[in-house]
């Protein structure tokens, strides 16, 4: 074995990097596990290379790769010592699933099995022994990274110690700190966690306080921050933006192609500020040339430089119902980087030959300047598509373009639903706020014609570019979504069948069917959960719910990092630039990573402060009466939507005409006497009974049922007593904390 090692260490050996030498030693199928002297003797380890060897080692081993036996010290990869690695996901009920790296069947942990992880944390987990039900129980080996560092909860102040609950309901109810600072009793805070201890509590240290709960704009401001978005940009990256002309030079314009001069337009939201995309349309003997072009960030945001580092670190922009948390600093995004009408732009375009029918025939990709014609809203194109003559005149030289881009999005429409996307029935909605900020409607968000054709025109464009970097072999971010789970959608089919549709169909003609019916939102909603989410890598795997076999996002660079590197990409692929293609391999792979997970984030942070909003409208309204549909059912009641999107949930303790049995299967809760049936998709009448904004939680009950207190377990204590109970738990593990304070230098 020993032999082995001066091949494998090689330094002239580039083929991998030495960690992943030592990798492939541990994991050849004749190793024996030793440990760290006896690993480095038998790959006959030089004495002047033993402490970067040893690195190296530590490295693999603290990220999860290699494994160090606690009794024997011996190194073994993960496998080989039986455990899996992932992201422990807690649910408030106390338990907890960790998602595996690799994919597959989520491992399920017991709340006392966490040790000193909490939600978030990158684990190592062992097998224990199986549950009685059949399921597997794992517990926490070993925490790999911490996935929580600062929590945003509200303090409490006890007998001079400060406990802090956090919003997030996965995470430990209690964090001691050390010292509340300028904090005052019953404000919201950001707490950077300073230490997890093994018996779930955590220690901290305040380094913010962001208001009382009531103060204007905190509630939404503790969801941003909880989500770990920065409101406000760092000096550094507010110098360098300072520093970005607000008007192109000529020296600017050198080698671009000028496009100046064509009817070029941008189509956006009344309120948009950041437009980074425009579109232009003309007619060709044997088709059309469809114009996409797309502000070019790039010029701008230079690789490595603050502005770059910190729209790596947001991934993206977070659109907010009372604010915008922008990627990159308002100067640019609103500024030199937003296709203004009138103003002359840098950007990347895409030119797109097409027959008759809306069939790609030949692209351009171009480094271009232009000057967009009209700022159009989507509301004013729908307008002038219903006959709205003022705005016909005031327009009236790009109507026919309009027009022909209507036609156009019908073609590439049909051509979509031909190579199989899956267009979804989910409706979206806003929260209309007063001037203090508070919730008094929610609408539901309107979807005109311009705004299917300018998705439209994006996704060609995408799709576009995703083969043209493929065809070229030029390392970029591509927007991937797999193939969906076959299990999960027989039980989709399975659902649907319960709702009258033939489960027989494909999933668009399932989607079809539904159109229309009380139950549509309910049989998207189940389809989108059968599917694969979406993500960025740096290989291109095609996107299922398209039907695209190359895909990546390059329509959106001001507010998506990965648009921002494939503009890099584009751009290095047009000018020939090997050390920009070197970059970007070297760095490609940290960009989808980073971008996969502040999407994510930035999802869940939107969802949270438009939930809470919809709450705290719904607060005035209790002991009304609501029509809904059942969006989803579980073992402890079932949820109803509402037609503005609004869901509650429905306790099975408050059902009293039965006692309701769960039918996993069949999705449904169903009575043991009257057979009666809560069916996911079915139509039911409600009446609110509590919303709570602070909670972010809605409950109904079944109109004309009483609410029915849960029946008390023999020897059970009332609920005073309980309280009271928990009370005097809190007051301990308070003293505790306290005397180990008093005590500490003391041994």
């Amino acid at each position: 074995m020993g032999a082995c090692f001066y091949v494998l260490f090689d330094e002239k050996d580039d083929s991998m990097t030495k960690k992943e030498k030592i990798y492939k030693f541990v994991s050849a199928p004749d190793y024996r596990p030793v440990d760290r002297d006896g690993l480095a003797a038998a790959m006959a380890m030089p004495e002047k290379s033993l402490p970067h060897f040893h690195r190296e080692l530590t490295a693999l081993l603290e990220e999860g790769e290699l494994v160090e036996s606690r009794k024997t010290g011996r190194i073994l990869t993960r496998k080989a010592a039986g455990l899996e690695a992932g992201v422990l996901r807690v649910n408030p009920k106390g338990f907890g699933f960790v998602v595996r790296e690799g994919g597959g069947e989520d491992l399920y942990v017991r709340g006392e099995d966490f040790h000193s992880a909490v939600n978030g944390d990158l684990v190592l987990v062992h097998p224990l022994k199986t549950e009685k039900d059949g399921r597997s129980r794992w517990a926490v080996y070993r925490v790999l990274r911490r996935g929580t560092q600062r929590v945003v909860g509200k303090l409490r102040l006890y007998s001079g110690l400060g406990i802090v609950t956090p919003d997030n309901e996965r995470l430990p109810r209690e964090i001691f700190v050390t010292d509340n600072g300028k904090a005052l009793d019953g404000q919201k805070v950001i707490v950077k966690i300073t230490g997890y201890p093994s018996d779930g509590g955590l220690h901290g240290e305040i380094e913010e306080v962001l208001g009382f709960p009531e103060d204007f704009g905190v509630d939404v401001l503790s969801v941003i921050r909880d989500y770990d978005f920065e409101v406000e940009f760092p000096k550094k990256v507010l110098t360098q933006a300072a520093s970005v002309p607000t008007e192109l030079s000529p020296g600017e314009l050198a080698g671009r192609l000028d496009l100046r001069d064509r009817q070029i337009i941008t189509i956006d939201g009344d309120d948009s500020k950041d437009l980074d995309d425009a579109v232009s349309l003309e007619k060709t003997e044997n088709g059309w040339r469809l114009g996409v072009h797309i502000a070019d960030v790039s010029a701008y945001v230079l690789p490595g430089s603050p502005l770059d580092k910190e729209a790596l670190k947001r991934g993206t922009s977070v659109y907010l119902v009372d604010r915008v948390v922008p990627m990159l600093p308002p100067r640019l995004s609103n500024g030199i980087c937003s296709l203004n009408e009138g103003e002359d732009r840098l950007t990347l375009s895409v030119l797109m030959d097409m027959d008759k029918n809306g069939v790609v025939k030949r692209s351009e990709f171009h480094k271009s300047v232009i000057r967009s014609a009209h700022r159009m809203t989507y509301n004013n194109v729908e307008k002038i598509f219903e006959g709205d003559l003022e705005l016909e005149e005031r327009y009236g030289d790009i109507v026919p373009m309009l027009r022909d881009m209507r036609t156009l999005s019908l073609k590439l429409k049909k051509r979509a639903a031909e190579r199989g996307y899956i267009e979804l029935a989910l409706p979206e909605a806003k929260a209309i706020l007063d001037g203090e900020g508070r919730a008094v409607g929610i609408e539901l968000r309107r979807f005109s014609e311009a705004t299917e054709f300018i998705e439209q025109f994006m996704v060609a464009a995408n799709m576009a570019v995703a083969k043209f970097l493929c065809e070229k072999n030029i390392p970029a971010v591509f927007r991937v979504h797999g193939l969906p789970d076959e299990n999960k959608l027989r039980t989709v089919r399975q659902l649907v069948s319960g709702m009258g549709i033939n489960p027989n169909l494909s999933t668009a003609e399932i989607l079809k069917a539904a159109e229309g019916s009380e139950s549509e939102a309910v049989v998207s909603a189940l389809i989108l959960r059968s599917m694969a989410k979406a993500v960025y890598a740096t290989e291109n795997l095609g996107h299922y719910g398209l039907g695209a076999d190359y895909y990546c996002h390059f329509t959106s660079p001001i507010r998506r990092y990965p648009d921002l590197v494939c503009h890099r990409a584009l751009k290095a692929a047009i000018e020939g630039d090997e050390a920009a293609l070197r970059l970007l391999r070297r760095t490609n792979a940290e960009a989808a990573e980073r971008s996969s997970d502040r999407e994510t984030a930035a999802e869940h942070c939107e969802r949270d402060v438009l939930d809470m909003k919809k709450a705290e409208y719904m607060e005035q309204f209790v002991g009304q009466d609501f029509h809904g549909v059942i969006s989803s059912v579980t073992s402890f009641g079932f949820f109803v939507a509402l037609p503005d999107t609004v869901e509650g949930l429905v306790s099975v303790t408050s059902l009293a005409d039965d006692y309701y049995v769960y039918d996993e299967k069949a999705l449904c809760l169903r009575g043991e006497r009257t057979h009666r049936e809560f069916r996911l998709g079915a139509a039911v009448d409600v009446t609110l009974v509590a919303a709570s904004r602070e909670n972010r939680k809605i409950e109904f009950i079944v109109r004309g049922q009483n609410v029915r207190k849960p029946a008390k377990k023999e020897g059970a204590s009332d609920g005073g007593k309980q309280k009271r109970k928990n009370s005097g738990a809190k007051q301990k593990r308070i003293s505790r904390v306290l005397h180990r304070r008093k005590n500490r230098g003391r041994h």
